[in-house]
């Protein structure tokens, strides 16, 4: 019924082709931000042009003190460099912390935004998107966004400066070394670029071999206990193992190329800068040049590789944020659950009588669950749904939420279809108790108030004392701030079943859902559960999705659902005296 279908995008995935649209809506991201953004890009343009004045004063000073052999003039020279260090180092700090702080903002904004929009898609988007895709876009792709947004905007501007005024000033010096050195350079960066992409193949080998390891080692831990009953640590340790030995390989493969790019890229430009001092050494010796303009275009040369190197790398890092960005607006183009219509009305004030009439349904199209099903569940009474597996009962609740919307024919309460009355004050009237217990890592406390936000501790407890929730409580020393762990793991299920309880009994709705509360359960938690049920069931619209036939025999009526209908509709005595679907059930079951 549920498939899926989407795949994680890998590392090549990301380099895509730029777009235009793709480019500006990834920074409308930085668009609140962006005077923060223009006053660090300004700071960055002041600090470079420090920068450009360094070679050239540097200059300046080294000719004067080389004429004069003055120690004053050596000191002051020193000094005007140290204080215009400082100054770019001033500079550069201040609008290091303003993009940092705006980066950090639009990080937080999109991770609000993305959970936002998360929440309010309809079910039928969880049916076919893995959570883990989705963790791994509100983590991995959201924070890849944050140095393009921030630090690569900034310092574009920057570099450009730099580099463009450096070239300047390294022409202006000698234009002829200035050509030699700029090919040895381009050629060392191109090599950076190609052989970048093949670290990246390497890289995106390497993260899918350790998201197999992390994936394998993960899904052992989490089922430790089954590990530990069938005493499979040795074999887990050898998957593990062989996994992880796939890793190292591509790991060292990934190293072989990285030391050679930083052994290639130190030696380079090592021999770059001795071939420098070797020429410029002979035309300082032949007087062509001062040994400042020397020492200037040595600097030169150090301060161009910088932005460079920036600059190289710029391009895959905005194919990177571009591809991340992509994923993330898919997300935020998802249409969410429909709005309201015009004249939504709240939940009615009246008994909670429901009516399914002629209800079609189905998750994948052509594949009918619901057919022409019609029902009606009794006010203030217990109305139990029972039938084969994949009949259709779980859907049936599923619709009253409006988790999802039936093709044709129309559900009410009270008289007035669901689809004209506010979703939130639906389901604020609608309580569950599921099968399979879903509880948050927090305290007992926190999990029942979960039913009743505003409810104050005595309506708490209350509502615990009602769920037969004190009968363990009072066993722990912290009480109802004991703390359950994930999913509520420190309770047995009996206990997790009363909290769950508890919590919509704090919540008070008219209309229950109860789906096969008590299953899986030992007899005396059973009894318990069972108690706490019937005192929950009291006087409200009840549904009973039922899994085994014996706790249903005491419903006001019983619905016998088949092939998508309700086939058959009586109590329990009626059932088996008609000698029908559910007659048959029950004496498969022998229950």
């Amino acid at each position: 019924m549920r498939s899926y279908s989407r795949t994680p995008m890998t590392d090549e995935d990301k380099l895509v082709k730029l777009s235009v649209n793709g480019i500006s809506r990834l920074f409308q991201l930085a668009a609140p931000y962006k005077l923060q953004l223009i006053v660090a890009g300004l700071l960055t343009l002041v600090s470079s042009a420090v920068t450009l004045s360094l070679p050239l004063i540097t200059q300046r000073g080294i000719d004067v003190v080389s004429k004069s052999h003055s120690l004053n003039n050596l000191d002051s020279m020193v000094l005007k460099i140290v204080a215009l260090v400082l100054v770019s180092a001033v500079f550069g700090y201040s609008q290091y912390m303003l993009a940092a702080n705006a980066g950090n903002r639009i990080v937080k904004d999109l991770r609000v935004k993305l959970f936002a929009h998360l929440q309010r898609l309809p079910v039928s988007y969880f049916d076919k998107t893995r959570s883990g895709d989705l963790t791994s876009h509100l983590s991995n792709d959201v924070g890849m966004l944050q140095t393009t947004l921030t630090d690569d905007i900034v310092k574009l501007g920057g570099n450009l400066v730099v580099l463009v005024g450096m070239l300047a000033v390294a022409v202006y010096v000698d234009w002829l070394l200035t050509v030699v050195v700029m090919t040895l350079l381009t050629v060392t960066m191109a090599g950076f670029v190609v052989s970048g992409i093949a670290l990246r193949k390497l890289t995106r080998k390497g993260l899918d071999a350790l998201a197999d390891v992390m994936g394998m080692m993960s899904e052992a831990i989490a089922n430790i206990r089954l590990v530990k009953a069938f005493s499979r640590e040795r074999y887990e340790d050898k998957r593990a193992d062989e996994k992880l030995k796939t890793v190292f390989g591509i790991s060292m493969r990934s190293a072989v190329w990285e030391g050679m790019m930083g052994t290639v890229a130190a030696a380079g430009m090592t021999l770059v800068i001795l071939g420098v001092f070797w020429y410029g050494g002979r035309s300082v010796l032949e007087g062509r040049i001062t040994v400042g303009k020397l020492v200037a275009f040595v600097m030169t040369i150090m301060f161009i590789s910088g932005p460079m190197a920036s600059l190289a790398s710029l391009w895959t890092r905005l194919q990177r944020a571009v591809g991340a960005a992509d994923r993330l607006f898919a997300i935020l183009d998802e249409k969410p659950e429909e709005l309201d219509i015009p004249g939504a009305v709240a939940f009615p004030n009246g008994p909670g009588e429901v009516h399914f009439d002629s209800i079609e349904f189905a998750y994948v199209a052509d594949t009918p669950v619901l057919k022409k099903l019609s029902l009606h569940l009794l006010p203030g009474k217990v109305t139990a749904i029972v039938g084969p597996s994949g009949s259709g009962k779980t859907t049936v609740s599923s619709l009253i939420y409006r988790f999802y919307e039936a093709q044709s024919g129309s559900i009410s309460i009270d008289g007035v279809p669901i689809r004209s009355i506010q979703r939130q004050s639906l389901r604020e009237h609608i309580g569950i108790v599921p099968q399979d217990t879903i509880l948050f890592n927090g305290t007992i406390r926190d999990n029942i108030r979960y039913g009743r936000l505003d409810a104050t501790d005595a309506e708490v407890e209350a509502a615990a004392k009602s769920a037969n929730i004190e009968e363990f409580v009072a066993n722990y020393k912290d009480g109802y701030e004991t703390m359950i762990g994930e999913r509520g793991i420190t309770l047995s299920g009996g206990q997790r079943q009363r909290v769950a309880i508890a919590r919509v009994m704090l919540k008070d709705p008219k209309i229950l859902v109860l789906d096969e509360a008590t299953s899986a359960l030992d007899t005396k938690s059973e009894a318990l559960v069972r108690e706490a049920l019937d005192r929950l069931m009291q006087g409200r619209t009840t549904m009973v999705i039922a899994h085994r036939l014996s706790t249903v025999q005491n419903a006001d009526q019983i619905a016998v659902i088949a092939d998508g209908r309700v086939v058959e509709i009586g109590t329990h005595g009626q059932l088996l005296e008609h000698g029908g679907t559910y007659a048959e059930l029950y004496e498969l079951v022998g229950a």
